[in-house]
């Protein structure tokens, strides 16, 4: 049964055989959909499962273990299509939710591998067919919720993919409708993000001396006759503030003197 199980799981699993390098590879954006004998709706789905897993914990190499987590998450993909092919809605939700863990857990196994790892591109190649597929379903199936949710989390795990390869998949449609994806670095879009950043560093500075010079301006200016008195005022002195009904009474005394 373990070596049906194996076979089977190795002759269902989409082609994903392409060598992807830094530059431009062939890549089919679509994945048919599941046509061997133990799809999601099988009693023995939960061992061909189990049979994966134990796959991918004996792989010792940490790029083939990544490789081989998103070759079975493709599989996901095919089962998915033929539970919504056949209408069974409940069986395609549940192998969706499948799809989202195998997706959590390679990006999870991408960890110990630092900056620049090209040698996660196919890897990443094929994260990359898995959303234009996604895609499509989305427009075929609006209905069904799981979809856009395993979209979203395909995405995240592209972000993953690019703080590790510093490169994206740029999408183009030939001629001859062979669908291309081309590796592009993303150096040009830190300097840009640099370049923004410092630039709105700029504005923040330019706006703090704008308010301080306010602030200044408003302490120096008379209001009715009064000079604003800073706190902490060296001499403590208060400040005077005259009345103009004391001035008046003032000169009614002086004018009163002068006739006297």
């Amino acid at each position: 049964m373990i070596a049906l199980l194996c076979s089977v799981g190795a002759g269902a699993a989409p082609d994903d055989s392409a060598t992807v390098r830094e530059g431009t590879s062939d890549i089919s954006d679509d994945i048919a959909p599941y046509s061997g004998p133990i799809g999601a709706d099988s009693p023995l789905h939960g061992l061909k499962l189990a049979m994966e897993d134990l796959d991918e914990t004996f792989t010792v190499n940490d790029t083939q273990r990544v490789e081989k987590r998103l070759d079975h998450a493709g599989l996901r993909i095919a089962e998915i299509r033929r539970e919504l092919d056949h209408n069974r809605t409940a069986t395609a939700e549940r192998a969706l939710d499948l799809y989202r863990q195998k997706l959590i857990l390679t990006a999870g196994s991408l960890t110990p591998f630092g900056s620049n790892a090209t040698i996660l591109l196919r890897a990443q190649e094929m994260n990359t067919r898995h959303q234009t597929v996604l895609a499509g379903l989305m427009l075929l199936y609006p209905d069904t919720k799981g979809l856009a949710q395993a979209y979203n989390n395909s995405l995240l795990l592209e972000q993953k993919f690019g703080e590790k390869t510093e490169m994206r998949f740029a999408r183009f449609i030939e001629k001859n409708n062979k669908t291309v994806y081309k590796a592009v670095k993303l150096e040009i879009k830190k300097q840009e993000r640099a370049g923004n950043d410092d630039t709105a560093a700029g504005e923040i500075v330019g706006n703090g001396k704008d308010k301080i010079r306010e602030k200044e301006k408003d302490q120096k200016d008379p209001v009715n006759g009064t000079i604003a008195q800073q706190s902490g005022n060296k001499n403590n002195i208060p400040s005077i503030t005259k009345n103009p009904q004391e001035d008046k009474g003032s000169l009614r005394d002086k004018e009163k003197n002068g006739r006297d």
